[in-house]
């Protein structure tokens, strides 16, 4: 009866203890800031997620949605908290919606290169982060991958990288020389629609002797394939802006 009692009550403790925040999977924090944006003359909402305990000097990468979705899109298709905590990484996800993301991108007061700015510098001051283009990075979907390549190659005093996963190319890019001593990947799959546009540029990178990784994998323009890729951007941007 003793040893009944003393192996129920072991039983308890031990049931106790993994029910108690110390045994507990740990995983980052997923959060929405709002803001009113001049850029783009509305109120806008961004998702931010992030280890429960972080530095303010944090390296951040900024993911850029792809077309039509909104700034939770990415968060369906990946566990962007796990990710923020496994890293140590500060992730802001963002979208243009049906917009490119350039300036004048052909809804009237809508400049999407100049919101990007904005979120960047209205959440580094909203979370009080502390850094400069050596730890901050772009990573887009389609469009969003698009969007990623062209504002680098506009403001590489912005940024240190960026990743292209399954991305558009923008007709208006022209500044290739600006991503010298700046890190760029692209990821497609072999059944995208895309896949000749982003064999393009990655022949005029190689004409303009830029430095970058791009890779055809079997897939195509799905979330089983940005499932798989994904985190392979995260490691390739992560090295860069974490050095």
């Amino acid at each position: 009866m003793q040893k009944l009692l003393i192996n129920t009550t072991l039983i308890s403790v031990l049931f106790g203890l993994t029910s108690c925040s110390l045994f507990s999977p740990k995983t980052g924090i997923a959060d929405t800031y709002t803001f009113y944006s001049g850029s783009i003359s509305e109120l806008s909402s961004v998702a931010v997620y992030y280890p429960e305990d972080y530095g303010s000097s944090i390296p951040v990468i900024y993911l850029l949605n792809g077309w039509g979705a909104d700034a939770l899109a990415w968060g369906t298709g990946m566990d962007l908290a796990q990710e923020a905590h496994d890293r140590e990484l500060f992730l802001v996800s963002l979208s243009a919606g049906s917009n490119t993301y350039t300036d004048n991108s052909g809804s009237t007061g809508k400049d999407y290169e100049a919101y990007v700015l904005e979120v960047v510098s209205k959440v580094e001051k909203e979370y009080d982060i502390e850094i400069d283009s050596t730890a901050r990075a772009l990573c887009g979907i389609s469009n969003g991958g698009g969007g990623a390549t062209f504002i680098l190659s506009e403001h590489p005093d912005m940024f240190m990288a960026c990743g292209s996963l399954s991305g558009t190319v923008y007709s208006g890019m022209t500044q290739y020389g600006n991503f010298a001593n700046r890190g760029l990947r692209i990821d497609v799959g072999t059944e995208d629609g895309g896949l000749s546009s982003l064999r393009w540029l990655h022949n005029r990178l190689d004409e303009e002797n830029i430095d970058h990784e791009y890779y055809e994998h079997p897939g195509r323009h799905d979330w089983d394939f940005w499932r798989i890729y994904g985190p392979k951007q995260f490691d390739y941007l992560q090295a860069l802006i974490s050095e």
